[in-house]
């Protein structure tokens, strides 16, 4: 018997776990585009030693043990990490680039493709710039099943030669929307896609595998869970996802508090962000976007990623793109080659330390995916070294 059902949380209708990817069917009827999401019963949540993100099973879509994929994925570090002026809180980096494809988005995948296969689908379908589309592509291909990707003309080589390396069909270009929407329709294809239904079309199992961020934060704080947390935000998937793990484990009683949520956005594609600072509740599309980090261009961002800030009592934060490469600079010194849209929370922590007055604090930043897989990124600007003749035998530095 399934721990869980689908409902909306605009107008509280439920149904069964089932294949449902078009939003709320009741919402539908009075023209609004309203998501439906993985509710479950109030049962403890007990962490497992089952490999992956399902050693958090009871709190995950009900998926059969044969039909759970993983690439041991999640049990990413949480990394104290020391920034000039934070003596008076605690910081930590949640490394997400240490997972199979290294990002954040094997989490949700793990879960869309684990619930592809319960629901007997064969076939899945997304849009991507790069990360989720390698991370689709690589769950796909350890399920055995087939992934088409569907990318822009700015998707990096690498990241697509990497998608068709797991298996993927890419397609670039095109009215991506109205593709997707086709080919959902005719029920062949799973959409490993977003929870917000943007372009007619949703996904209500994704979002839970970022929840697990949550758990393990909280699992390496001892039980406790962070005062902030800084997140990047495109779609808003992941953030909503992180701050859904938090609520979750306060109504089972698992925490004593919830964190505020810091959503972080670039100057150039902030269309969440601006509609918080204007006290308002629903996004709209931006003309256009104008940030280097690719990651979380995003044109619209879903509503759930205001609501988890709403909620949380949170703020959003934006940076400058100047203050991302900084950011992004500065963490490579340190050890950790971060893309830059996994530097910009990071950014937003450094300028937050310098205006907040909280002390005795926990602040953890999530760092979302790796440098190597935006090589345009690293090398922009680079010279490499003077290259000396055989016959120098010996070098001096001053």
């Amino acid at each position: 018997m399934s721990n869980s059902c689908l409902q909306c949380d605009w107008c509280s209708s439920q149904w069964d776990v089932s294949p449902m990817f078009f939003g709320c069917p009741t919402c539908a009827k009075d023209g609004k585009k309203r998501p439906l999401e993985v509710k479950y019963g109030m049962n403890e949540t007990v962490a497992t030693a089952t490999a992956g993100l399902w050693r958090w099973a009871k709190l995950l879509p009900a998926v059969d043990c044969g039909k759970r994929v993983t690439l041991y994925e999640g049990a990413t570090p949480l990394v104290p990490i020391q920034v000039e002026c934070s003596d008076a809180n605690r910081l930590f980096l949640k490394n997400e680039t240490a997972t199979p494809t290294w990002s954040w988005k094997d989490r949700p995948n793990a879960v869309s493709v684990s619930v592809a296969k319960q629901l007997g689908f064969s076939r899945v379908v997304a849009k991507s710039t790069g990360n989720h589309g390698n991370a689709l592509a690589a769950y796909a291909a350890a399920a055995q099943i087939d992934a088409t990707i569907l990318c822009n003309d700015s998707t990096p080589n690498l990241q697509l030669a990497l998608m068709e390396g797991f298996g993927a069909r890419v397609i670039r270009g095109g009215n991506q929307d109205k593709i997707l929407s086709n080919m959902i329709a005719d029920q062949s294809y799973f959409p490993c896609t977003i929870l917000c239904p943007h372009g007619g079309y949703s996904n209500p199992f994704g979002v839970e595998g970022f929840k697990t961020i949550a758990f393990e934060i909280v699992e390496a704080l001892g039980g406790n869970a962070p005062d902030r947390i800084f997140i990047p935000v495109g779609s808003g998937d992941g953030v909503y996802g992180i701050w859904k793990g938090f609520r979750e484990l306060a109504e089972r009683h698992q925490i004593a508090s919830l964190p505020k949520i810091v959503a972080c956005q670039p100057h150039g594609a902030n269309s969440a962000s601006r509609t918080w600072h204007r006290g308002q509740h629903h996004v709209e599309t931006l003309r256009g976007v104008n940030t280097s980090a690719l990651s979380v261009a995003e044109l619209i961002t879903g509503d759930h990623a205001l609501r988890s800030v709403y909620e949380s009592r949170g703020e959003f934060r934006e940076a400058s793109e100047s203050q991302i490469a900084a950011a992004a600079k500065d963490l490579r010194r340190r050890g950790f080659a971060l893309e830059l849209a996994s530097a910009l929370p990071y950014a937003c922590l450094v300028d937050a330390l310098s205006t907040n007055s909280s002390t005795g604090e926990t602040w953890v930043v999530v760092g979302s995916g790796a440098a190597v897989k935006w090589p345009e990124t690293i090398i922009k600007d680079y010279f490499p070294p003077m290259s000396f003749a055989e016959d120098i035998e010996e070098i001096t530095f001053r």
